[in-house]
């Protein structure tokens, strides 16, 4: 654990360094805070970064020639997509209902404790019914799937309602002590989380079935000892409730983000059914997906630094706050783009280096995957007033279209074009939710955002990114080329943009 001791020590002098300094600059220092989010952002995206660091580890240990291959890849992509639909299930939107009504009840600690108590109730209830459910009617669940490994659902579905369990509860409660700001719990349980999940994962493989079945076994087992761990504490803390009158005023407002879930799922797990039919190239692009799903961990991290911020601005009035609210935005923007821009060629490299399968195809797939998630800042950003309005039935209508969208171009390009057709689906989709949710959003609550830095650059890169890999398709050019060429126009557009935010950092840094 020597390492483990000197990271830690070189990130906090690293934040120290960087927050010291950037706290110093004129004008900004008066609106935020600006050492405590940079302090926030990097402790929730190191946070958020370690699970899927840990999985870098777990995937090339168990894919190779004599372990697991493409297929069985692809039928993990499958199962990753059930344990989602049942983390959804069990959440029924309250860990977002946890998140707003905190504010309402944070004062008044009997009114606290029936609030985390039922919630953690409702979600324990659902998954406990959704097994049952499992257990009995597992054949009837194996019969939608051609492939004999799948169709055996009584084996290892289960274990997936479990997983999905585990990830509601585990969920729901960092929500909860990330508004709190309780950093050392939050760090506690992200970290135990990772490391449980990674070492039951190889145990399952390598000690139980050398197979997509003893991963989900070792997924179930792992997150099982930190959720129940956490439930545990968590009633201890808040005593066992469940209260009628905050159920009846959180349902009218997770209820439609239980559907808005449902069909975010939908845009992001729905066409791997689509491609199920050649297993192989399933597995191809889900590894570049799991890369980007840690990428999408990493910018809920930044997310959570700034959410409590957001609504506590809002709270305060947007008159009153609306400078703020724009710098957390456009810092986040900016952060958000740097990582994803980052992350691009390492990421690459590793699958290259490590994957000894015809998984290593997916690293061509990584630029292209990545972009999807500046549009997922993005789609944040203009989603934080909507959600504090409790406007959530919003998010049903708007997202219901995305996802016809991102179905009827999955139908219609993925038999022809294979995974192209899925990246065309989802990009296509994420840019119309982000455009209509830019509108709606000013309508709502009006904020006069820079909107250069959080709508128009960002979607000029992603149309960039587009358009590279679509010359490297056409004339078959090395997929390293164009990934360092977006990378290096990404990186020259945010100094372009944010010349001035650098110039009077490198003044101050020049001045001490």
């Amino acid at each position: 654990m020597v390492w483990g001791t000197r990271l830690c020590q070189l990130l906090q002098v690293y934040v120290t360094f960087v927050t010291d300094n950037l706290s110093n600059l004129q004008g900004i220092r008066k609106m935020i805070n600006l050492k405590e989010h940079f302090r926030l952002s990097a402790v929730y995206t190191f946070v958020a970064a370690f699970p899927p660091m840990l999985q870098l580890i777990v995937y090339p240990l168990i894919e190779g020639e004599n372990r697991l291959g493409a297929v069985d890849f692809g039928y993990l992509a499958i199962t990753e997509a059930i344990i989602s639909v049942v983390f959804i299930i069990c959440t029924f939107g309250s860990s977002s209902g946890l998140v707003r009504f905190y504010y309402d009840h944070r004062d008044n600690r009997d009114s606290y404790n029936k609030l985390v108590s039922t919630v953690l109730s409702g979600i324990l209830g659902r998954g406990l019914l959704l097994l049952g459910t499992v257990l009995l009617f597992a054949p009837f669940f194996g019969r939608f799937f051609p492939q004999p490994d799948l169709q055996d659902f009584g084996t290892y579905g289960p274990s997936l309602v479990v997983s999905g369990l585990n990830r509601s509860v585990i969920t729901a409660m960092l929500a909860l002590y990330r508004n709190e700001k309780r950093l050392g719990l939050f760090i506690i349980v992200s970290i135990s989380s990772g490391l449980l999940r990674s070492v039951f994962q190889l145990a399952g493989v390598f000690l139980y079935d050398m197979s997509f079945t003893g991963y989900v076994h070792g997924t179930a087992i792992g997150g099982s000892v930190l959720a129940l761990s956490v439930v545990i504490y968590s009633y201890y803390k808040c005593g066992f409730h469940f209260d009628r009158a905050i159920l009846g005023s959180l349902i009218p407002f997770t209820r439609p983000l239980f559907f808005t879930d449902l069909i975010i799922w939908g845009l992001l797990f729905a066409d791997r059914f689509f491609l199920l039919s050649d297993p192989g190239n399933l597995g191809i692009y889900d590894n570049a997906m799991k890369f980007a799903i840690g990428m999408q961990l990493i910018i809920n991290g930044l997310t959570n630094a700034i959410q409590p911020e957001i609504f506590r601005y809002l709270k305060e009035g947007v008159r009153l706050r609306e400078k703020e609210i724009k710098t957390l935005a456009n810092l986040y923007m900016a952060e958000s783009i740097t990582v994803i821009s980052a992350a691009i060629v390492p990421v690459m490299l590793f699958i290259s280096i490590f994957y000894e399968t015809d998984l290593n195809l997916s690293s061509g797939l990584v630029s292209i995957v990545f972009v999807r998630f500046i549009l997922t800042s993005q789609y944040q950003i203009f989603a934080f007033p909507v959600m504090f309005a409790k406007k959530t039935a919003i998010f049903f209508y708007v997202n219901s279209g995305v996802l016809i969208i991102n179905l009827a171009i999955n139908y219609l390009l993925t038999p022809l074009w294979g995974y192209y057709g899925a990246i065309t689906a989802f990009l296509s989709a994420s840019v119309f939710q982000v455009v209509l949710f830019s509108y709606i959003q000013n309508r709502i609550i009006p904020i006069k955002w820079n909107r250069f830095k959080v709508l128009y650059f960002p979607l000029a890169l992603v149309l960039t990114a587009i358009l590279l890999e679509y010359v490297k398709v056409l004339s078959g050019a090395e997929p390293f080329i164009t990934a360092v060429l977006f990378v290096f126009l990404s990186f020259g557009g945010l100094l372009l943009l944010y010349r001035r935010e650098l110039s009077e950092f490198i003044i101050t840094l020049y001045k001490n």
